[in-house]
């Protein structure tokens, strides 16, 4: 699984969980005599009970105590929980769902952010996706994994393959620590550590320094985005990242992601940005949920028969009476009049004057535009 190492930390953690959320431990600084500096971090104190999925932290235990103040202290900078906090909306509603549907704690949903900081990394060993699956756990899961399709970096599907799993660790351990464990080093590697140590508690076991200390990143990672404010982090609503307003459409085939995307009325980069699990630049013979933006229209083109409707004698800006084709443009983002009207080789005082713009046209992302363009049918 992919370990994040980030630099030390800066903010001020106020750290404290009481029954209701946090209970700040601060120390008063009354008896500090006049200009003595006192460092902000070293005025907090954990909280006397924590948990993780409802099971209890041992704090009493000297070296449980030391790796969860640890995790709070050291692992985490302020930049990269702002980042965390950021991406979080665009992730944690589906996940919170999935955990609602399958009966499962909602603690889990912050498994994702120790593993990748809800990125789309690849580990050293392989693990790949914000869930870090393997090719091999990912497979068994149900997932696509080959030279056209990753389907790790499917957010939604590496979701729902990923919460099955951890409930399959879940029934073998009884113990969400140990499941969380497991899910990070491997089941296999968890289970020959506990028939040789002759421990099955998370906490006594004896385990690499990043299985040792995953569960506490977690719960750092819980208790710091979920209490935000009380540590200085000043994020407003209009902060966060929203989520894509998008579409899915299905589809069998795709010999040429580019054309498509055009011809979807959106662009390569948004269909490769919105779905990463597709490698390259086609997709083989399948079923296959394509996410894009809602905004986008597929191109609409006419029956080429010769009615009223489709085929016109229209005038261009030459005078010139020419058969034209009638074709609806969805505009998109960063399209501009000059844009559309050199791509279909119009000029851009026609566009302007078919569509009744004026100034030249302000352009909306989703605005349909009628253009004509040269018929084909030499007979007409």
């Amino acid at each position: 699984m992919m370990i994040i190492v980030p630099a030390a930390i800066t903010f001020v953690a106020g750290i404290g969980i009481g029954s209701n959320g946090f209970s700040f431990a601060q120390k008063s600084k009354d008896s500090d005599p006049p200009g003595r500096y006192v460092v902000p971090l070293s005025t907090y104190r954990l909280p006397d009970t924590m948990s993780f999925c409802g099971e209890r932290i041992p704090l009493e235990i000297p070296d449980v105590r030391q790796r969860m103040e640890w995790a709070f202290y050291i692992d985490f900078d302020d930049g990269q929980i702002m980042l965390d906090l950021k991406r979080s909306t665009e992730y944690f509603p589906y996940i919170e769902q999935k955990l609602r549907d399958m009966g499962m704690p909602q603690d889990l949903k912050y498994l994702p952010v120790a593993e990748s900081a809800l990125r789309n990394l690849v580990s050293s060993r392989g693990a790949a996706g914000l869930w870090q699956f393997t090719p091999d756990a990912a497979r068994h899961y149900g997932l696509i994994v080959n030279g056209y399709v990753d389907e790790r970096y499917n957010f939604r599907k590496a979701t729902v393959a990923s919460l099955k799993y951890l409930s399959d660790l879940y029934a073998r351990f009884r113990s969400w620590a140990l499941a969380a464990a497991a899910y990070n080093m491997g089941s296999s590697g968890l289970t020959a550590n506990i028939n040789y140590q002759h421990v099955d508690n998370y906490y006594d076991l004896y385990l690499n320094d990043e299985t040792s200390r995953f569960v506490f990143r977690i719960v750092a990672l819980k208790q710091i985005m979920s209490h935000y404010k009380q540590y200085g982090f000043d994020l407003t609503p209009e902060d966060f990242y929203p989520p894509p307003d998008t579409k899915l459409v299905v589809v069998t085939s795709i010999s040429d992601l580019s054309s498509w995307a055009r011809g979807e009325g959106s662009s390569f980069k948004e269909v490769k940005e919105l779905n990463p699990w597709i490698v390259g630049r086609i997709l083989p013979y399948g079923t296959w949920e394509v996410e894009l933006p809602k905004y986008a229209q597929p191109l609409i083109f006419t029956s080429p028969a010769p009615t009223q409707q489709t085929i016109l004698q229209q005038p261009d800006s030459s005078g010139t009476g020419t058969a034209k084709r009638e074709v609806t443009y969805v505009v998109k983002r960063g399209d501009s009049l000059d844009r559309i009207a050199a791509e279909f080789g119009i000029s851009v005082s026609d566009l302007i004057q078919w569509n009744d713009l004026t100034d030249r046209g302000y352009l909306v992302a989703g605005q349909k535009l009628i253009i004509l363009v040269q018929h084909s049918d030499t007979s007409q």
